[in-house]
């Protein structure tokens, strides 16, 4: 007669390939192979990619999802999946925000510990995963806030194989709040860490009316106004593409000019809004893979 199988070893298994499968996922779809990366950051934080292996010979293309969301954002999600069907490799990371294995979005209304310099830092890190991968071009390509981290990237000291950004919906980070109650906010937060007022507040910024955070976090991201952003651009020492919707209710009348004034090459895509939907995500596709061939390095 056979043994009778140890229940405490099957539940061991079954544990660890439940593991395995919520950490490196391979799925094969039509033309690319999709692989979960989990990885460790210095700070201690786990944090997670979906890493579509393509072509060596091309630029990798390292995608960053907007404000609060994650790489499952169906803008993001959808660029990922069509450009590695393109034969693109594609990094689509979730930022941690401060959270590991984070699988949400993050609510407005959470406790917000991050910085816009932890996200900055988390580029970086996916870069040089890239880098350590062997590849020697790497395209930045980010959506909506992510665009702005991704200029913030490069307008401090990128490495040198991030080759170009592309913008995709590029926040007038003053459009909606107005300028003048960003700038009430600003004030009031630098009141606060003057006054060693450090205690959790309640703000407004992008798309959250009650942001929950201490004065510096919350500083962290406010203090890139639409000055800033405009005086940063020019100094960015490697290309810069902006593509946006002229149906975009997140920026204002003027913000594409202000931007192509800066150096920046505008692509304005007819009837898009900000989220790129419909049959304007294969305008956003053709616009985003032509800005891509443009930077490639023979």
């Amino acid at each position: 007669m056979s043994p009778r199988p140890c229940c405490t070893c099957l539940s061991v298994k079954l544990f660890m390939w439940s593991l395995i499968a919520i950490f490196v996922v391979s799925i094969t779809k039509i033309g690319y192979t999709a692989e979960v990366i989990k990885a460790t950051l210095p700070n201690k934080l786990h944090v997670t990619s979906l890493y579509h292996q393509g072509e060596q010979k091309r630029p990798a293309v390292l995608l960053v999802h907007g404000f609060l969301q994650t790489r499952n954002y169906q803008t993001v999600n959808s660029l990922s999946n069509s450009l590695a069907d393109d034969g693109f490799t594609v990094l689509a990371p979730t930022l941690s925000l401060g959270v590991s294995l984070r699988q949400r979005s993050l609510a407005c209304e959470a406790i917000h510990s991050h910085t816009m310099q932890d996200d900055i830092n988390e580029i970086s890190f996916w870069v040089s995963w890239l880098i350590a991968k062997g590849y020697e071009q790497i395209i930045l390509v980010g959506h909506s806030y992510g665009s702005l981290q991704s200029l913030v990237y490069a307008s401090g000291n990128p490495d040198p194989a991030v080759k170009k950004v592309i913008a995709t919906s590029l926040v007038d980070v003053e459009h909606v709040l107005g300028k003048e109650h960003v700038l009430n906010q600003i004030k009031s937060a630098r009141d606060d860490m003057k006054n060693n007022k450090l205690s959790l507040n309640e703000f407004q910024i992008s798309y959250c009316k009650k942001f929950i955070a201490p004065p510096d976090v919350f500083l962290s991201y406010a203090e890139w106004t639409r000055e800033r952003i405009l005086k940063s651009l020019p100094k960015i020492q490697i290309p810069v593409d902006v593509i946006l919707g002229d149906m975009d209710k997140r920026m204002g009348s003027s913000w594409p000019k202000l931007v192509e004034e800066t150096g920046a090459t505008i692509t304005m895509v007819k009837g898009a809004n900000h989220f790129f939907n419909d049959a304007h995500e294969f305008d956003l596709l053709d616009s985003v893979q032509s800005s891509i061939e443009q930077a490639i390095v023979e």
